[in-house]
């Protein structure tokens, strides 16, 4: 009678086919309690044939029973316990459902008062997974329960459900494409859950669970309405690693997540709303970091502290997906190898293919870089900087990634030193500003030497060259002084120290070796604009020069400049063939400058046929040469070889012996120590220290000649000087001399022969014969 009393009353409730093995009476299994045992019971859906799925299937149902309810012929079960079963909530693509099996009969309802409530006080499930299998909106939750046991208490607005669970998480999808939360996680708890019956609403408020030994704190809402039915979950957890935070969400998820790494526990908040009938739920997830380590594809940290969030909802207007979510860091606090960084906001948008937008700041003293850039070549020795970037792009790195980095860096009453040649920048202050993959200088201040000195540049994609070509970086270079002295820079005709420029064996490691790359082989593209200059006795002033510095070469594009009373411009080139030579390729001219200066200037160009203190008048020149210099800037005299085109006006020699010496020919009574002339136009041709003089017409207030020949350093010299006979009348004081052209034959003449005499200086003698212009037709040979 009891156990037929049981099988009806579960029958009436329950739709679909219900068939059971064996039945019993149990008197041990819930002792004290009497209980019916149902052997293999399951309950299928009129298309089960179809869909092979069993809604339900339990190897042991126990009822506990009300004794007292039985006499009174009153449905007697208050109690329930499952084992070994399962649970299967199908729904195929067409929207086939057999979860209609859930739902008690409409007959069973019939009659039954609003005020009676069911005496069912307990629930336990032992070993039972539950399965919600919807395939048409994707959905897929798989529980398996290890052990479930639920008290009921109900009043006439709700039920308290007293809980104790322990249950694993195989699969718990919203949307499978979209990833599955906590998969393989263990769940335990001991907690209350209401169900309030007129609302239809299951909720929780504030209890701990566990996930896979993880306390956490849970407060939550299933609104069970048939229409558009839905839940909301909140989650506080405190001190949980963030690996195991990031293992319970979507692999797309963990995987996003995974491109940093902490290495201290974080404080988490989420909260997950949404639809139980499909669609994506709202994923917020808030935490807070304390002094904890961060690794990121570009840096590493320590003492990171910081909060930020997690949402699949960036913009409200668009739906939830990876490519509508952002990660968002705030009021970042931490250093970087020694350095104190801040960033106000760091946001990660579109985790299909994220975009990292960050700002970074940070203020330091200056040698503290010395081990962050570990370059060879530059060393930080004093000084105070400032940083401030920002950051749009990929965050995966790559040979771009420097490209999209906008900011600057500022430093003031700063020191380094650049290794190679041993030059220290003293009082250093200035601008690097980052715009793209372009780097500029601006207003960098600084002293060398003793040459206050103030620089701005450019270069042009050098964020990307650095990490592929760092050699084919060319930078622009504008410097002005108000004077310079040009003896202090001798060192730049030096080789520069070798310095081995290691490959790195990481990012950082590389960055240096690339670093100090770009200073070995870039090329460096200057203007120097300045307002004096000196080198030794070489003054000048409004100095404007455009050269290229390459590893072993530097290019004079350009240089020009005003000098000892009229304008100078210069071009060519220095290159280091070998350790203490320089070969220079120069062409030069001057503009009516004082030549008497020029020659004091420049030493007298390391001749000694005529001097500084010899020479008057306005020099115009032209001057195409090769040379060789030593480390110092000293000219080899043996490597000079050029052509000397010029043009003297108002010109004049003073004392000047080789002519003086004419008085032991001619004009005795002359005066030869300072002779005017017209202009005087040649061109010298110089090679080996031998001066060659093409014929050169010399018309002074004294007398005219034609000289031509070579005069030698070497001890080679053979002059020929052509005195016309006409030179015998003397001229007034008011003379003015005139030029004839050295072409115009010359009317009957003396001729003087200079070459080198005992004494080695050169001695003049009376050439009768003209035997140095025979000898010189004699020595050409005919075409």
């Amino acid at each position: 009678s009891i156990i037929l009393q049981v099988t009806t009353e579960i029958g009436k409730k329950l739709n679909g086919k219900v068939t059971v093995e064996e039945v019993e009476l149990s008197f041990f299994s819930q002792f004290p309690k009497i209980a019916v045992l149902l052997n293999n019971v399951s309950v299928t859906d009129s298309m089960f044939k179809q869909h092979g799925h069993t809604f339900f299937h339990a190897g042991k149902i126990f009822a506990r029973l009300s004794i007292l309810r039985l006499i009174q012929k009153k449905a007697p079960l208050n109690g329930l316990s499952l084992e070994k079963g399962e649970i299967y909530m199908y729904t195929d693509t067409s929207g086939y459902t057999n979860t209609y099996l859930a739902r008690q009969k409409k007959d069973s309802l019939a009659g039954k008062g609003r005020d009676e409530k069911s005496e069912l006080k307990y629930i336990g499930l032992k070993e039972v997974s539950f399965i919600l299998d919807d395939r048409q909106r994707k959905k897929l939750h798989n529980y398996f329960v290890n052990a479930l046991a639920i008290r009921l208490d109900e009043n006439n607005e709700s039920f308290l459900l007293d809980t104790k669970a322990e249950i694993f998480i195989h699969n718990m999808a919203f949307n499978l494409a979209r990833g599955e939360f906590f998969k393989g996680q263990k769940f335990t708890g001991k907690f209350e859950v209401v169900y309030n019956k007129s609302l239809k609403q299951l909720q929780f408020e504030s209890i701990d669970i566990k996930l896979s030994g993880q306390p956490f704190n849970l407060s939550g809402r299933f609104d069970l309405k048939e229409v558009a039915p839905q839940f909301s979950l909140r989650a506080h957890v405190k001190n949980m690693l963030y690996n195991q935070g990031k293992s319970m969400m979507p692999k797309r998820i963990d995987s996003s997540l995974s491109l940093v790494a902490l290495d201290k526990p974080l404080d988490v908040d989420v909260n997950i709303t949404g639809p139980l009938k499909g669609g994506e739920p709202y994923i917020y997830v808030g935490w807070t970091a304390k002094n904890t380590g961060l690794k990121t594809p570009f840096l590493d940290f320590a003492t990171a502290s910081f909060e930020g969030y997690f949402t699949n909802e960036s913009n409200k207007a668009l739906p939830r997906s990876d490519s509508n979510s952002i990660i968002n860091i705030s009021n970042f606090l931490a250093e970087w190898r020694g350095l104190p960084i801040k960033s106000g906001n760091i946001e990660i948008l579109n985790l299909l293919a994220p975009i990292l937008t960050t700002d970074l700041a940070a203020d330091f003293a200056l040698t503290k870089l010395n081990e962050v850039i570990g370059s060879s070549f530059l060393q930080l020795q004093s000084g105070n900087g400032s940083v401030n970037i920002t950051y749009k792009g990929p965050i995966v790195r790559n040979n771009n990634t420097n490209s999209l980095i906008n900011g600057s860096v500022s430093f003031k009453e700063g020191s380094l030193l650049y290794a190679p040649r041993d030059v220290e920048m003293k009082n250093v202050s200035g601008e690097l500003l980052f715009k793209n993959s372009d780097v500029f200088v601006k207003d960098l201040q600084c002293d060398v030497f003793n040459n206050k000195i103030l620089m701005q540049g450019q270069a042009k994609n050098l964020l990307t060259l650095i990490n592929t070509e760092p050699g084919k970086a060319s930078i622009n270079w504008n410097i002005s002084t108000p004077s310079l002295d040009l003896g202090a820079f001798i060192f730049l005709l030096k080789p520069g120290k070798k310095i081995t420029v290691s490959r790195g064996k990481n990012n950082l490691a590389t960055a240096a070796s690339n670093i100090d790359e770009v200073l070995q082989k870039a090329s460096l593209h200057v203007n120097l604009d300045a307002a004096g200059l000196n080198y030794k006795k070489f003054e000048a002033h409004n100095v404007n020069a455009d050269i290229t510095l390459l590893a072993n070469k530097y290019i004079l594009n350009n240089v020009s400049m005003t000098h000892a009373g009229g304008s100078m411009q210069m071009s060519g080139s220095l290159i280091n063939q070998n350790a203490n030579y320089l070969l220079a390729t120069l062409k030069t001219s001057m503009e009516n400058v004082d030549v008497s200066k020029v020659l004091h200037a420049f030493d007298n160009f390391g001749q000694d046929a005529i001097m500084s203190q010899n020479l008057v008048g306005k020099l115009t020149t032209k001057i195409d040469a090769t040379l060789g210099l030593d480390e110092s800037g000293k000219v080899f005299p043996n490597s000079v070889k050029s052509t000397v085109d010029f043009s003297l006006k108002n010109g004049a020699l003073v004392n000047f012996e080789p002519v003086k010496k004419l008085q032991n020919f001619l004009f005795k009574n002359r005066d030869f120590e300072n002779i005017r002339f017209a202009e005087l136009k040649n061109r010298l041709e110089i090679n080996n220290r031998d001066i060659k003089i093409n014929r050169m017409e010399i018309q002074s207030n004294i007398l005219s000649f034609f000289i031509e020949g070579v005069y030698s350093m070497k001890g080679n010299t053979d002059i020929s000087i052509q005195v016309p006979l006409n030179n015998l009348k003397k001229r007034d004081a008011d003379y003015n001399p005139q030029n004839i052209g050295t072409g115009k034959k010359a009317k009957k003449s003396i001729y003087i022969r200079g070459r080198p005499g005992s004494d080695g200086n050169v001695a003049f003698k009376l050439d009768l014969f003209n035997k140095f212009r025979k000898e010189k037709e004699v020595d050409v040979i005919p075409p």
